[in-house]
């Protein structure tokens, strides 16, 4: 049966960092999810397993401020290659200009832990809830992603989808009425009509059970 590692986690196609945009939509094959958060302030360094990828890429965060920052460089393959202009308090996402033969990680400096990972053929990873700003009450806001078997050959069948920890007690889930839906909300204050959002421990599941 599919493992763990088959199961890969993507955005959709609309995918604003601010309140007032189109949000959801198609899956986007192209575009990785990414949860990780970084442990401590530090810098970070990428490289690809693969010599031929010498593709610019760009790291958005935010700095010990919590100002906005980012960082181009041209990998070096194999070579790790330092992204030290910032220190970061946040990874937010990372851009290559295009298509990477292999698979680049992002890390810690001085080959830490890592960050974030784009596999072959992706183009970008992303953290959930971009520029979401604090306000004087309870905020709720809307994000959606896609859970994808990638096996070669394998069915995950009987697919369950389950929300296991939430240890800040501020997150929901909730599943799409269609399997590869592509619905969109108005901006992501906006509630997706006909899904059912709930806690951790709630087994919920896939349509069509595959």
């Amino acid at each position: 049966m599919p493992q763990a590692t088959d199961i890969k986690t993507y955005a959709a196609v609309s995918r604003p960092e601010d309140d007032t945009s189109l949000t959801g939509g198609a899956i986007d094959t192209g575009a990785l999810v990414e949860f990780t958060a970084l442990a401590a302030n530090d810098t970070l360094e990428a490289l690809s397993d693969n010599a031929a990828d010498t593709m610019n890429l760009t790291i958005h965060g935010r700095d010990a401020g919590g100002a906005r920052v980012s960082e181009v460089r041209a990998l070096a393959g194999v070579t790790p290659v330092a992204f030290s202009t910032n220190t970061l308090e946040r990874f937010l996402k990372a851009v290559l200009a295009s298509a990477p033969a292999g698979t680049i990680t992002i890390r810690r400096s001085g080959a830490g832990a890592t960050v974030a990972t784009l596999l072959p053929g992706k183009t970008s990873v992303h953290r959930l809830f971009i520029d979401s700003a604090s306000e004087a009450g309870a905020t709720t806001r809307f994000e959606k992603l896609f859970f994808k078997n990638e096996h070669a050959t394998e069915t995950l069948n009987s697919a369950e989808i389950e929300l296991t920890a939430d240890p800040s007690s501020s997150v929901r889930i909730g599943v799409a009425t269609a399997k590869d839906d592509s619905a969109t909300i108005t901006n992501r204050k906006a509630a997706p009509a006909g899904i059912t959002f709930v806690d951790d421990g709630v087994k919920q599941s896939v349509p069509g059970g595959t």
